[in-house]
């Protein structure tokens, strides 16, 4: 599978698509100043994205979503840059399993399970799996140590991870 790798200023949630393209070079300029930027993973022949990557160092954050080939989100991700510089906590997340392809982004009927987490370990698992508020179960979330913890996606190594099929943009 060839991915291509584009970065933007901002990300468009309702025309699902880069605001302001930037290159690859202003990215990492971006990046090492702390300002926002997004990067956008893309298969050639796919109008939705596979994965937008919104970035602001400033603002201790890194947001992901992950799009499905009908070009709703799948899953959402909110991490935060924490005091110690090199590490970030998976805050929030959330994932919806659609059941029908002609299933609405969101629907209330789609099942999804939220996860919070916070700095001391403490946490939240809701399961709805018949969606909103049907079949709810919560769970306490007890993170041991760093599990919650993840390195920075710094900019310099996202083409590289995604390997030699990867054309950046």
């Amino acid at each position: 599978m060839v991915v291509e790798v584009g970065y933007a200023q901002a990300w468009d949630l309702e025309a699902c698509a880069p605001w302001r393209p930037i290159s690859a070079g202003e990215a990492r300029e971006r990046d090492a100043a702390g300002l926002p930027y997004v990067v956008v993973y893309r298969e050639p022949d796919r109008d939705a994205p596979l994965e937008v990557r919104l970035v602001s160092w400033l603002d201790h954050y890194v947001g992901l979503w992950v799009y499905d080939a009908q070009g709703r989100r799948t899953y959402n991700l909110d991490m935060r840059l924490l005091d110690d510089p090199s590490r970030l906590l998976r805050r929030y997340s959330v994932g919806w399993y659609y059941t029908d392809p002609e299933m609405e982004e969101f629907d209330q009927a789609c099942p999804r399970i939220t996860v919070d987490l916070f700095p001391d370990g403490r946490g939240q698992r809701t399961e709805e799996r018949q969606g909103a508020g049907r079949g709810l179960l919560r769970h306490l979330a007890r993170t041991p140590g760093r599990r919650t913890l993840d390195r920075p996606p710094r900019l310099r190594g996202v083409a590289a991870a995604l390997g030699p099929d990867a054309r950046a943009h």
